[in-house]
């Protein structure tokens, strides 16, 4: 019994002690800070926070037009949301860019979110569309 409280105590505490701290950008792993050199620009930086717990950290990185990127500890990112603004697509795999450029001339990619397996895009006229992890198209949601 004593185990068992011991491990839910610790399992408490882990996220009691989970909090967002404000950094500076050049505390962002530098993958990080290349990727928001090469397709955003660093004097876009609003804000730079660490989500830090026991078991992992994730960075957000805020821009002035309001657009949020999120990157993993190791400063890969994870998603990019443009906040209904265009995003850039330099970095989202060519399959998916091609299959929206191909399928949705008219419209543009303002999020997406790379999941361990999977992406998922939103595009600006508020469809969301899947890929698998190698960006070949799964399935359409509305």
């Amino acid at each position: 019994m004593k185990n068992i409280l011991s491990i839910v105590l610790l399992g408490l505490s882990a996220f009691t002690f989970a909090q967002d701290q404000m950094i500076s950008f050049n505390q962002l792993p530098q993958k990080g800070q290349k990727f928001i050199n090469t397709y955003f620009n660093s004097k876009n930086v609003s804000a730079v926070t660490l989500d830090k717990d026991y078991f992992s950290k994730d960075y957000e990185v805020i821009l002035k037009n309001g657009t949020k990127i999120e990157f993993d500890g190791s400063g890969n990112w994870t998603e990019v949301d443009g906040k209904r603004n265009t995003i850039p697509t330099g970095f989202a795999p060519d399959k998916i860019v091609a299959y929206v450029k191909k399928s949705f001339p008219q419209t543009s990619i303002i999020k997406i979110e790379k999941n361990k397996y999977s992406y998922e895009v939103e595009l600006s006229n508020g469809l969301d569309i899947d890929f698998d992890g190698k960006g070949n198209f799964v399935k359409i949601d509305d």
